[in-house]
C-alpha cells in the first residue's frame, strides 16, 4: 500500500505543483505591486487585479486537489487503466486508502503552501498595519485557547467531528461513481444522475429530518448535538467506503 500511495502522491503533486508556483509569484507580485502602491500613496488597477488572481490562485489550489483526487480514482479504476490498477497485487481496501489519504494529504499540502505564501504577501508590510494584523492574530488565538480552557470536552469533540468531516465529501463521490459503474450504458450520466439525486434526497433529508434532531438534540446538550452529528458523519464515511469497497471487489466484472 505504501508504494500505491506513493505513487498516487506523485500523480498528485506533478499537476498541484504547477498550482503551488502560481500561488507563490502571484503572492510575490502581488507584494511587489502592494508595496509600490503604498509608497505611492495610491492604489492601481494592476495591484487589484493581481491580488485579486492571488486569491483565485489559492482557491484553485485546493479545489484542484480535491477534483484531480476524484478524477484520478475513476480514471485509475473505471477506465481502461482499471485492469492494470486492479491487476495490482493489493486489496480493494488498499486502494481506496491509498486515494483517499492521498487527496487529503495533498489538500492539506495546498492549505500549507496557501499559508505561507500568505507569509511572503504580508512580509515587510508598513508596522501599523503587520502590527494590526499580529493583534487581530492574538486575539483570535486568545479566545480560541480560552474556549478550549472554558470547554475542554467540547473541543475534543469538535476536533473528531472535524477529523471524520475531512473525507465525507470524497468519500460520497466515490460511491457515486461507483454506484454508476453498474449501469450497462451511460455510465457517465449515469453518475451524474446519482449525485444530482443524492444531492437533492440529501438536502430533503438534512432540512426535514435531520436538523429538527439536532435542534433538539442542541437544546438538551451540545455534547449531545456533537455527538449525533459525529455519528452521522462517520456513519456516512463508513457506509460509503464499504460500499465502494463491495463495488470494487466483487462487482468488477462490470468494469470495463
Amino acid at each position: 500500500m505504501v508504494k500505491l500511495l506513493k505513487h498516487e502522491l506523485i500523480a498528485l503533486f506533478r499537476v498541484l505543483l504547477f498550482f503551488a508556483i502560481a500561488v507563490v509569484v502571484f503572492a510575490a507580485i502581488g507584494r511587489i505591486l502592494l508595496a509600490v502602491e503604498i509608497g505611492n500613496a495610491g492604489q492601481g488597477i494592476l495591484t487589484f487585479l493581481f491580488v485579486l488572481f492571488y486569491v483565485f490562485a489559492i482557491m484553485a489550489l485546493v479545489g484542484a486537489a480535491w477534483v484531480l483526487g476524484i478524477s484520478r480514482f475513476y480514471k485509475t479504476l473505471f477506465t481502461g487503466e482499471g485492469y492494470m490498477t486492479l491487476s495490482l497485487p493489493v486489496t480493494p481496501t488498499q486502494i481506496i486508502w491509498a486515494k483517499l489519504l492521498s487527496s487529503i494529504i495533498a489538500m492539506f499540502a495546498g492549505c500549507l503552501v496557501s499559508a505561507l505564501s500568505l507569509c511572503i504577501f504580508f512580509i515587510g508590510l508598513p508596522s501599523n498595519i503587520l502590527s494590526e494584523i499580529g493583534i487581530d492574530i492574538l486575539v483570535s488565538f486568545q479566545e480560541w485557547f480560552d474556549s478550549i480552557v472554558a470547554a475542554p470536552l467540547q473541543f475534543v469533540e469538535e476536533l473528531i467531528l472535524y477529523i471524520v468531516t475531512i473525507p465525507v465529501t470524497l468519500l460520497i463521490i466515490y460511491a457515486c461513481i461507483s454506484l454508476g459503474q453498474l449501469f450497462t450504458n451511460h455510465r457517465k450520466l449515469m453518475m451524474f444522475v446519482i449525485i444530482v439525486a443524492l444531492y437533492i434526497v440529501g438536502q430533503m433529508l438534512s432540512l426535514y429530518a435531520v436538523q429538527p434532531i439536532y435542534e433538539a438534540a442542541a437544546k438538551v446538550s451540545v455534547h449531545l448535538y456533537l455527538w449525533l452529528e459525529i455519528f452521522l458523519v462517520t456513519a456516512i464515511d463508513v457506509g460509503c467506503f464499504f460500499l465502494v469497497r463491495y463495488i470494487l471487489k466483487n462487482k468488477v466484472n462490470l468494469i470495463v
